[in-house]
């Protein structure tokens, strides 16, 4: 299994497929397929971008073996070709060597030596993960995102090794607050007058009211862009807040929305309503990340949990993440959805590496999950 892992991810590293270019890399995955006598389908993001979707078995129950196809650019501080797969005693390193080719590469290998019993295997590849998730969105909201069971995704495991199983996310949303006044002679100046101050105060009262820190469970909002002017000695007109939040499911980024809002009317009557506030989201192609949180008792956590002891001889823990990947999208329609990812290290930087024998076990750990979803459908039926 080690050589055909080494020789997989070797290819995979080779093609170049820096956000947005996704495409060779897709057309390798379904060469792949076609060769080995299956049917991919290109699902049509835009051009010269597609999801690749391809699916085996039978059942009413369906389980998804995610993956992403595009990778962050290439930062400073290589030490070797990021898109030559070099291997050094148990680490191989390269561009999306852990994030997340790797895990593609075990997703394909578990798909093609494992034939279903009972239920519906799919694996599919999206484009995008790294921007704004158009793959995952277009993939949701089609037929092939209907009657989904189970999705696992072998993105990285920031946390706990093959040990840690993410069973949840936060949501992410990016607001844009314009607050209004009038321009006036700074001989004039009072705080009330001041959009500025206004801003500041409103911000303070957002921190002091929403944001909430419970180790990874972070719920916050900060400002990560201020803009305001004036031409000589005038007041600004008005002062505009960009701002980033995380919020813990599950709340919903539009429940928030309704809570700032009614936070910006109680602060504007203090100042006898003299500004104007337009607030909202900032406006992109896909809607922002809502959270998703899988329950405990989950029965495919379960599973899970039990292969990750079986191949590791170590108990799982699950754990809460705090980031937002294309997995929200997939949990917060419903969906079960559980992470695990290889060892490594350098996701989005230099010197990107995996480790081979934790994708060794992390294909075994697969093979035993899928194998206990028939044993389980076997035992329902």
């Amino acid at each position: 299994m080690k050589k055909d892992i080494i020789n997989l991810i070797s290819q995979l590293v080779k093609i170049n497929s820096v956000y947005p270019n996704e495409k060779k890399t897709a057309d390798f995955v379904l060469d792949y397929f076609n060769k080995r006598g299956y049917k991919p389908v290109r699902q049509k993001i835009e051009k010269n971008r597609d999801n690749i979707i391809v699916e085996k078995g039978a059942g009413k129950r369906t389980v998804i073996l995610y993956s992403h196809l595009d990778t962050v650019d290439v930062t400073g501080g290589w030490k070797s070709n990021p898109f030559e797969l070099k291997i050094e005693g148990d680490r191989a390193s390269g561009l999306g060597a852990w994030d997340m080719k790797s895990g593609a590469t075990i997703n394909i290998l578990n798909f093609i030596n494992y034939e279903p019993k009972n239920f519906k295997l799919k694996i599919i590849f999206c484009v995008d993960e790294e921007n704004i998730s158009k793959g995952a969105s277009k993939f949701i909201r089609s037929s092939h995102g209907k009657n989904i069971d189970c999705v696992i995704s072998t993105e990285p495991a920031f946390k706990h090794g093959l040990q840690g199983i993410a069973t949840g996310r936060i949501g992410r949303a990016v607001y844009r607050v314009e607050v209004k006044g009038e321009s006036k002679h700074t001989a004039f100046y009072e705080t009330r007058y001041d959009t500025n101050f206004f801003a500041a105060e409103l911000l303070l009262s957002i921190n002091k009211s929403l944001n909430k820190i419970r180790g990874d469970k972070k719920q916050y909002f900060f400002a990560n862009r201020i803009e305001s002017s004036a031409v000589g000695m005038s007041l600004p007109e008005k002062t505009l807040i960009i701002l980033e939040s995380s919020i813990i499911p599950p709340v919903t980024h539009d429940q928030m929305l309704s809570k700032l809002k009614r936070m910006i009317n109680a602060k504007l009557k203090k100042y006898n309503n003299y500004y104007k506030v337009e607030v909202g989201f900032v406006k992109r192609e896909t809607p922002f990340l809502n959270g998703y949180e899988i329950e405990k008792g989950n029965k495919y956590l379960r599973f899970l949990a039990k292969s990750v002891k079986t191949v590791t001889n170590e108990s799982a823990i699950p754990y809460f993440r705090s980031s937002v990947a294309d997995e929200n999208i997939f949990g917060s329609h419903g969906n079960t959805v559980l992470s695990i990812g290889p060892i490594g290290a350098n996701a989005h930087a230099p010197n990107e590496w995996v480790s081979l024998k934790s994708l060794e076990k992390l294909y075994n750990i697969l093979i035993k999950f899928l194998e206990a979803v028939d044993s389980q459908l076997v035992t329902s039926h």
